[in-house]
């Protein structure tokens, strides 16, 4: 392998990370003042100066940021990968290399979507248990599902 081939598949690696980091949430100014108020916060808590309230609304927001940011991530994957497979599909069928049983298809998307909602609605759930503060972890989903 020459040196060029090699560099091209290094480039080519990094290229993807790089990609997939684009726009990083830790970035957001939003997201490092909640790190700096968790800081305080656990700090003030050890001190005895304060409730560990402030730390846990502070991670809340945190960590509702960072599930925001992945959904969005997530979400646009899965759009990009939905529309290659779908072209795939109506070019194969275009062609006529194959014979769909369309309802069946539908059935099976329907199935899946409703297996999809109920895992969610449970990945909900669990969340809601875990994060203290459900307002600062709902703040920070939005916030990190906008973010760009």
């Amino acid at each position: 392998m020459s040196q060029d081939e090699q560099e091209s598949k290094n480039q080519l690696a990094t290229g993807a990370l790089e990609t997939l980091f684009a726009d990083p949430p830790w970035s957001s100014k939003s997201f490092l003042g909640a790190g700096v108020t968790t800081i305080a916060g656990v700090g003030a808590w050890m001190n005895d100066m304060m409730s560990p309230a402030l730390a846990r609304g502070g991670a809340s927001f945190m960590g509702g940021f960072l599930i925001g940011w992945a959904i969005r991530r997530t979400v646009k994957l899965a759009a990009i990968v939905a529309g290659i497979l779908l072209t795939l599909l109506a070019t194969v069928k275009m062609t006529g290399a194959i014979d769909l049983d369309w309802a069946a298809i539908e059935a099976s998307i329907s199935h899946s979507l409703a297996w999809a909602q109920g895992k969610a609605e449970g990945f909900k759930e669990v969340l809601t248990g875990y994060l203290p503060s459900a307002g600062a972890g709902g703040a920070g989903t939005f916030l990190g599902f906008r973010k760009k």
